[in-house]
């Protein structure tokens, strides 16, 4: 028990007050925290857009090949089904 009280109390008055409003490159004057959480949240909409069209565009399917993956040169031969 006096262990963990005394990591309680070093916890308690090491702890200092943070401020949520740091200056810094992203602050700008005039801005509410509404819109500047509007406009990051935009961007990283728009980023994850343009990863998942990278990614289809990257990984979609060969035209010269059909739906199950053949070359148009093995699809030339007769199918005798």
């Amino acid at each position: 028990m006096t262990r963990s009280l005394g990591v309680t109390l070093a916890a308690v008055f090491a702890a200092t007050p943070a401020f949520a409003d740091h200056p810094g490159a992203f602050r700008v004057e005039g801005m509410g925290p509404l819109a500047t959480a509007l406009i990051t949240g935009g961007l990283a909409l728009l980023v994850a857009l343009i990863v998942v069209v990278l990614i289809m565009v990257l990984t979609r399917p060969n035209p010269d090949q059909g739906a199950s993956g053949e070359t148009s040169a093995k699809r030339s031969e007769p199918d005798t089904r």
